[in-house]
């Protein structure tokens, strides 16, 4: 039987990233509690609508800043699940939270209620760079906040961090990479500032305010990470993450690995027997809705062999198992299986073939994008 997850979108902030792009709403507190009631409504329509023939193993809480939910906040969210799903083959239940904004007793009570992983987004510990970003906490926030982290008992805690900053250096980046290892978190995540369309960055680099590093940079800040976090021990299992031994984030691994999972709240998206469903991004609609005691889909999809053939190339080639070869013969057709390993072959040292898989190679890595487009392109139908 397989393994799947739930997600959960808490839609609020203190204040929004210039580079964010999810939906979250800065400064509507008010609106927690109805939301929250929607929530879990939502919760017990979608479980009565779903077939779940998988086991349900992760649970993750995203955002937004799910640490602004209160101790009763969650505490009906788990109960709200727990009534409508079986979750006796749980292993992982993260949080994502800001450093500052949560402390050290809503930890504590978090993990006495079945929290049991920590995604904090420190993204730097430059308080200019922070400050660019409009992120409001200071670089000793995130120390001390990951310190009572510790001390509240979370033993799987991962840290979010951010290069290609405008008037980011390496030797910034370098000293923030050797600080975080010093904490020895059980997983980084390293992310290159990508510049989305709709939000203020995007609008401060189109209007010539801000000028986004050389990507020579860039690549040599990449580079750096992984040959750093390499070295103090931690493994590359995806392109921009890393962790200790066997500390893979495994609901990130459902989602690469298309395993189902069911989501929930404002713009969550969900992915369970073939067909995607995205809700509707907009909270008021959203409860609108769930309020008339209707699921607030604003889309959803049954995925065609082409989609689906996409998807696995796409996820495939960013962590570290690859493409599997056999998977591509028995799930669509040898002629796809040569066809994709002709393609492969193509790349060179872009890409490696071994074991039956085809994985991105060091060189690769950088123009992984790329490499998925013409690959993606290797599916043949039957007539």
């Amino acid at each position: 039987m397989k393994n799947g997850g739930i997600y959960i979108h808490i839609p609020f902030c203190t204040e929004k990233c210039i580079y964010c792009d999810f939906y979250s709403l800065p400064n509507q507190e008010q609106s927690i509690k109805p939301f929250i009631k929607n929530l879990c409504k939502e919760i017990l329509i979608r479980s009565k609508k779903s077939t779940i023939d998988w086991k349900i193993d992760t649970i993750f809480i995203g955002g937004g800043t799910p640490s602004l939910l209160s101790e009763s906040d969650l505490e009906n969210i788990i109960s709200a699940i727990n009534k409508n799903f079986n979750l006796n083959d749980l292993k992982e239940f993260t949080i994502e939270a800001n450093p500052g904004e949560f402390d050290y007793n809503k930890m504590v009570n978090f993990k006495l209620m079945g929290v049991n992983r920590i995604s904090f987004g420190f993204q730097s510990l430059n308080l200019d760079m922070l400050k660019f970003m409009s992120r409001w906490h200071t670089p000793e926030d995130s120390i001390r906040t990951f310190k009572n982290a510790r001390k509240a008992g979370y033993s799987n805690i991962n840290i979010d961090m951010i290069f290609g900053i405008p008037g980011q250096t390496l030797d910034v980046w370098s000293n923030n990479l050797e600080t975080i290892v010093s904490l020895e978190p059980e997983h980084i995540s390293a992310y290159s500032l990508t510049v989305e369309k709709q939000t203020p960055l995007y609008h401060l680099v189109q209007s010539d305010r801000v000028k986004m590093p050389h990507e020579n940079i860039d690549l040599d800040m990449f580079n750096f990470t992984i040959d750093f976090l390499t070295e103090k021990k931690y493994s590359q299992y995806e392109i921009s993450n890393y962790c200790k031994s066997k500390r893979e984030c495994l609901h990130n691994l459902h989602y690469w690995k298309r395993n189902p999972y069911l989501s929930f709240g404002p713009s969550a998206h969900g992915f369970n027997k073939n067909i995607r469903y995205w809700n509707t991004r907009d909270l008021n609609s959203y409860m609108k809705n769930l309020n008339k005691n209707n699921l607030p889909d604003s889309e959803s999809e049954t995925l065609t062999q082409e989609n689906i053939f996409n998807e696995l190339i796409l996820n495939s080639i960013r962590i570290k198992s690859g493409i599997n070869l056999t998977q591509i013969k028995n799930d669509f057709n040898i002629e796809t299986q040569q066809n994709i390993l002709n393609k492969a072959n193509e790349w060179g040292e872009n890409l490696t073939i071994k074991s039956d898989c085809i994985k991105l190679s060091r060189k690769g890595m950088p123009i992984a994008d790329e490499i998925t487009l013409d690959l993606a392109t290797s599916l043949i139908t039957s007539n």
